[in-house]
């Protein structure tokens, strides 16, 4: 998944529930947490987000803003108070302690601490990224057909009759 994007909607999410996950959660959900998204993962989308801030707040129409040379650590401040590691490791322990048993969970952790799971690890997010990206760009050769032949058929069907008072 890519980071800004995972980094974004976890934002949002965090901020409606962030009294409910005071403390990093620990057990075997936490564990398997923390495999899905290693801190460093959390890092880097946090660092894509920040740049991105800096660049709306920067591209923002008839401003031009002068930073203090620390705003990009006020930045990442900011963000990193949103979203704390702590808090994300929260939301998919949850996810997943609702999701499966804790034996279930056992034997996930298990699976990913195994050869074939540290495989699958570092793969899945390349595999899941390549397949959304020529997803992307086969509909986006596709959609003006698409639209086309959509808008063909918006054109052939009668006007629906005004309801009258």
């Amino acid at each position: 998944m890519n980071p800004l994007r995972l980094a974004a909607a976890l934002i949002v999410f965090s901020l409606s529930s962030r009294a409910a996950l005071a403390a990093e959660p620990q057990g075997t959900a936490a564990d398997i947490a923390r495999l899905l998204v290693p801190k460093e993962t959390w890092s880097a989308g946090l660092a894509q987000l920040a740049q991105n801030v800096q660049g709306r707040l920067q591209s923002h129409p008839g401003s031009q803003p002068q930073f203090p040379p620390d705003f990009p650590a006020k930045v990442r401040g900011e963000l990193e108070a949103a979203l704390p590691y702590g808090d994300l490791v929260g939301m998919h322990a949850q996810a997943l302690s609702a999701s499966y048993t804790e034996a279930e969970l056992k034997d996930l952790l298990a699976f990913y601490r195994s050869p074939l799971g540290q495989k699958w690890l570092k793969v899945s997010p390349g595999l899941s990224g390549k397949v959304s990206s020529e997803t992307q760009q086969r509909m986006e050769k596709q959609m003006p057909a698409v639209m086309e032949r959509l808008g063909k058929l918006a054109k052939a069907s009668p006007a629906s009759p005004k309801s009258g008072k």
